[in-house]
């Protein structure tokens, strides 16, 4: 204060100049700011935020998690992938069960029948009476190794993507008279276009690196929005409960939802699945109704723990309404445990969603997810060891990357966790 405004007080509250002299008012030079003796004030987001980065498993959990879904994103997106998911990469009839680029020989036996030694004889065949045909088909025919073993079968070593390139040249060349310009330039538009099957096709001649990341997109999508679903359902439920436990209300809800997670999860989702369907968003329902009574029960544990403390207490006694002590005072306390299990659900419905599709009950005819790769995979593994490694290796790496950042939330939110850390 200025003297001025002392003047004014000392005016105002009519106090003489004996008393005046008995305030001793602290010169500006001496005064000490609080700040400086307590610390700045911390702000509660970015404490949230160093606890959660400052573990390291839980950083590479969250790089790993970030990664996947982003490559689930980017990888089959249009204008970035050069083949679609679920579909033959081109309507060449060789493309099925290619190998991965980095390793395109294949050594199979053959038959009389086989559609790859009718096509080999018949450039071999044509080779011989047309020498320009045979110079655009050098290629093929210089790595095609054809021989008889032991027990007299018919045994071929080939480039698999020189087989694909061959055919459709073969196809323009019966059609059309080329030059040798046209015939170079079509020739490297298919090998460069061949050259980005990273990891092989499948039986049905999709590319397995962009759909089994396509499938993994659509598992992260629907996981997401039913756990979303759930946990809206399940907290708010809860909650209430929570502060009515032992009511007439608590009691009904509660032996309900027990009677319903009696029986095994899965008998409820295969009944739910017969009923509404087996397509993208019966399935959210299916497993929204499956899965919210498990938030139930979290929520009001938690719930009652906390409601009877002093803090609830004094804003009950001031007047504030049971839905605000609920969701503004009483739920925030719990929101580390609330949001490791959001964070832990999701990949518990990933694996739903495959197991189901493993399973048969989740097949959809022009579309696919992980658990179909999965089993349309098991009949074709010896021949492509990628079209199974690739979406069971994802699948791994989403549930433990999932679990870890879970973990971490939980510790960044606790308040038990924040208390333990500020003794330190």
């Amino acid at each position: 204060m200025n003297i001025n405004e002392v003047k004014a007080f000392n005016k105002e509250y009519k106090i003489n100049t004996e008393l005046e002299k008995k305030f001793k008012f602290v010169a500006p030079e001496d005064r000490i700011v609080i700040s400086s003796v307590a610390g700045k004030p911390k702000k509660l987001g970015i404490e949230i935020l160093k606890r959660f980065f400052t573990k390291p498993v839980v950083l590479i959990a969250l790089a790993v998690f970030i990664i996947i879904l982003l490559l689930s994103i980017l990888v089959p997106a249009n204008g970035i992938s050069y083949y679609k998911p679920n579909d033959p990469i081109s309507d060449n009839a060789f493309v099925k069960n290619l190998p991965p680029a980095s390793s395109p020989i294949v050594t199979q036996a053959l038959e009389s029948n086989d559609p790859v030694f009718k096509f080999y004889q018949f450039v071999l065949n044509r080779s011989e009476t047309d020498p320009v045909y045979k110079a655009r088909m050098a290629f093929f025919l210089n790595g095609f190794q054809a021989k008889v073993n032991d027990i007299g079968i018919y045994v071929a070593k080939y480039n698999a993507y020189d087989l694909v390139v061959a055919n459709y040249i073969n196809g323009i060349i019966s059609k059309n008279q080329i030059t040798d310009a046209e015939y170079l330039k079509i020739f490297n538009e298919q090998k460069n276009f061949y050259s980005h099957v990273l990891l092989g096709t499948s039986s049905i001649g999709y590319d397995i690196w962009t759909t089994a990341w396509y499938a993994t997109w659509r598992a992260i999508k629907i996981a997401l929005i039913v756990v979303i679903l759930e946990a809206i359902i399940g907290i708010s439920i809860g909650a209430f409960l929570g502060f009515y436990a032992g009511k007439l209300i608590d009691t009904i809800i509660m032996r309900v939802i027990e009677i319903f997670l009696a029986p095994p999860t899965l008998i409820w989702i295969l009944l739910f699945v017969s009923i509404i369907g087996a397509n993208e968003w019966s399935l959210v329902l299916t497993l929204t109704i499956v899965g919210w009574p498990g938030f139930v029960g979290i929520t009001r544990m938690f719930i009652i723990t906390v409601k009877d403390e002093e803090f609830i207490i004094a804003a009950k006694a001031i007047g504030v309404g049971t839905p605000r002590r609920i969701f503004v005072h009483a739920l925030p306390t719990i929101i580390g445990k609330i949001a490791n299990n959001i964070v832990r659900s999701v990949p518990g419905v990933i694996l739903w969603i495959a197991s189901l599709a493993f399973l048969g009950f989740f097949k959809e005819k022009k579309d696919t997810n992980l658990g179909q790769m999965l089993i349309e995979a098991s009949q074709e593994v010896g021949s492509n060891i990628w079209i199974i490694a690739l979406p069971t290796i994802i699948l791994l790496f989403l549930s433990l990357s999932l679990n870890f950042i879970a973990l971490g939330v939980h510790d960044a939110l606790d308040p038990r966790v924040m208390n333990k850390g500020k003794g330190k």
